[in-house]
């Protein structure tokens, strides 16, 4: 029986638009808006896993994720709660980025720190894992970028010392990632943007309060990971948007991955 490891991959991309009225005078100031995404619906071989998004009158994120989860904000951030699950979900700002999120639920907790390097990119997340107080796990995420802000690999360290290692290669200049936090109400990730599936969520694995968004100026066409190399596709919808990715393994259609988007 076939089993697989369960990555959700969300690339969305955003578009600007500029409107102008003239007078006869000068222009208007030009009106940026920024198209926000309600639906990320990602089908497998064996599954499909719908996330909806609503937004405040701020245009950030109220609820979200495969479950009814509620964001509120707060000085030092936001905060993330599943109401029928008792779980929640602390995200602490620092710099305008991410600095540390803790999540917790019964007796067992979840803390992350978030580290950058000195462009502002994600370069290290390090996660204790308690229950009743006592340690029962460190993991790590480590983040490697290219010079032109591209995101190249992604490492996890498990308690044990094992690792499991993503690569990303086949950047092209018609693949630009315009997509950021900011079309999720989320503008907190850094320079490069979010390149976790990891974080923020309840335990520390693959989101199921946010899919992953790939980080850096260029994306992918190939991703490779232990036992399976994906080739990836995008399609634009008439605005620009990329609104499908698909990513195919040549070795076996099980682990074919489709990404569908839909947006404000």
């Amino acid at each position: 029986m076939k089993t697989f490891k369960i990555t959700l991959v969300i690339l969305p991309i955003m578009a600007v638009f500029i409107s102008c009225s003239k007078d006869n005078k000068s222009p208007d100031p030009a009106v940026i808006t920024t198209p926000l995404v309600t639906q990320m619906v990602v089908t497998y071989s064996n599954l499909r896993v719908v996330y909806n998004n609503t937004y405040d009158d701020k245009k950030r994120l109220a609820t979200v994720g495969t479950s009814t989860y509620v964001v509120t904000y707060n000085a030092g951030g936001f905060e993330i709660v599943r109401p029928d699950a008792q779980l929640i979900t602390d995200v602490n700002l620092a710099d305008g980025r991410i600095g540390s999120i803790l999540s917790y639920y019964t007796t067992e907790r979840y803390n992350s720190t978030f580290s950058y390097d000195n462009k502002g990119r994600l370069i290290k997340i390090l996660q204790t894992r308690t229950a009743n107080g006592q340690v029962i796990g460190h993991f790590s995420y480590t983040y490697s970028w290219d010079d032109n802000d591209n995101l190249v690999s992604n490492t996890s360290t498990g308690n044990s010392g094992d690792t499991y290692t993503t690569t990303y290669s086949g950047f092209s200049a018609e693949n630009v990632n315009t997509l950021r936090g900011k079309n999720f109400g989320f503008n907190y990730f850094g320079t490069a943007d979010y390149p976790s599936d990891y974080v923020p969520n309840n335990n520390g694995g693959s989101g199921y309060i946010f899919p992953s968004i790939y980080a850096g100026k260029l994306l992918p066409s190939v991703i490779k990971k232990p036992g399976h190399t994906y080739n990836v596709t995008y399609h634009k919808n008439a605005q620009g948007y990329i609104d499908k990715i698909q990513e195919i393994d040549p070795a076996d259609s099980y682990y074919n991955i489709i990404i569908d988007i839909a947006y404000q």
